[in-house]
């Protein structure tokens, strides 16, 4: 496929208008250019792993992907996209000529969504990259190995080397993610954990005592495994959620004003230092971090857990918290010119369009003007 050809593509890609077949098209380079070759900006590394990850996640449905084992081709054929969009972003500026005529290069960065990304801190101070890492066994601790699947979880899993697991001292791994990232993790326990961006998980490399205790900074959705001799307790800003094995979201960024738990299966208690509160099915618990009281109110739980299902849901949401939703998940600053708290959002949308498709949507309710400068959305109130 001549370049021309794919920087069409590229641009229609970027922009949210290309078709299936193209995808197919684009995918198809990447398979059968592994031995090519290219330079390109290092600070382009972040759009390239970004835009191969979209694609082929939305691919997927077209016809599974191959897998491959050689990275450095992979890398190879990324480059090539990226060095592509680059040039023919170059090309199409009018103000870029006259800026590559003076000797001044201007490269162009689109703002994507975020994707699989994390890092793993094991208690030794040692980081993992997971989105980086191989597939099959990350690290071992004591009698546990850390390994990481075909579908990019990570586990952990006990050796049966005869290894006395009494005397095996236990230590503390953290999982962040990123502005843009997210990742799941099965804990040693067996319980399933999705972590939503800009949020990090500190659990024990094994669970033992009178309870199974982990820390919560940002937000993650809670699967937890049944065990009676041992609750589960998320520490959240101050909140502990206390349950025996359950469903349930907690959503406790350091910007948001509560700590919020929905509870979509079992049962969940709820303590903070002013107030206590048992949750069923069906109810979201709103912790005050001000005042410290607990407030119970019915929701649709769906909207809760919505970015675990691959979506935004701004059901009778302020634009101010909607806003905080999308600038974690797309990396970007967001600037308000007027007063946004008394704007409310309502509907749904995928969390894998385009920034200016997301916007557009936003701006048919009437309440905002939506403009993209870098990576700063500036949001002007009506």
């Amino acid at each position: 496929m001549h370049t021309k050809k794919i920087n069409a593509l590229l641009d229609k890609y970027i922009k949210g208008t290309i078709s299936a077949a193209e995808k197919q098209e684009l995918l198809d380079v990447y398979n059968n250019s592994g031995n090519q070759d290219a330079e390109y900006p290092d600070d382009h590394r972040e759009v390239r792993d970004r835009i191969l990850m979209r694609l082929n996640k939305e691919i997927q449905t077209v016809r599974p992907i191959r897998s491959y084992r050689n990275l450095r081709n992979i890398a190879a054929v990324t480059i090539i996209f990226i060095f592509f969009g680059v040039a023919m972003y170059i090309s199409t500026d009018p103000s870029s000529k006259a800026k590559r005529m003076a000797g001044t290069r201007q490269l162009t960065k689109p703002i994507l969504p975020g994707g699989n990304v994390a890092v793993l801190t094991l208690g030794n101070g040692e980081s993992i990259l997971l989105n980086g890492a191989s597939n099959g066994r990350l690290a071992v601790q004591g009698n546990t190995a850390i390994t990481k699947n075909e579908s990019g979880r990570i586990s952990y899993h006990v050796i049966s080397d005869g290894a006395d697991q009494k005397d095996e001292p236990v230590v503390y791994n953290t999982i962040t993610t990123p502005a843009g990232g997210q990742f799941r993790v099965t804990l040693p326990d067996g319980t399933d954990v999705w972590l939503n961006a800009a949020s990090s998980l500190k659990y024990p490399s094994k669970f033992g005592g009178t309870e199974r205790r982990v820390e919560l900074h940002g937000e993650a959705y809670f699967e937890v495994r049944k065990n009676k001799k041992l609750p589960f307790t998320v520490s959240a800003e101050q909140v502990d959620i206390r349950v025996l094995g359950t469903h349930f979201n907690v959503m406790a960024y350091t910007n948001e004003p509560s700590v919020n738990t929905t509870l979509l299966e079992g049962a969940v208690s709820l303590s903070s230092a002013r107030a206590h509160q048992l949750l069923a099915p069906g109810q979201q618990a709103l912790a005050s971090k001000t005042a410290g009281d607990i407030v119970l109110r019915n929701v649709n739980v769906e909207d809760a857990v919505a970015w675990k299902n691959g979506y935004f849901s701004f059901r009778r949401e302020n634009l101010k918290t909607a806003m905080h939703k999308i600038a974690r998940w797309y990396n970007v600053e967001v600037q308000y010119i007027g007063n946004p708290d008394n704007k409310i959002l309502g509907g749904s949308i995928s969390r894998t369009e385009d920034i200016n498709k997301l916007l557009n949507y936003l701006a048919l309710t009437g309440i905002a003007k939506f403009n993209v400068e870098g990576r700063r959305i500036i949001v002007t109130c009506k």
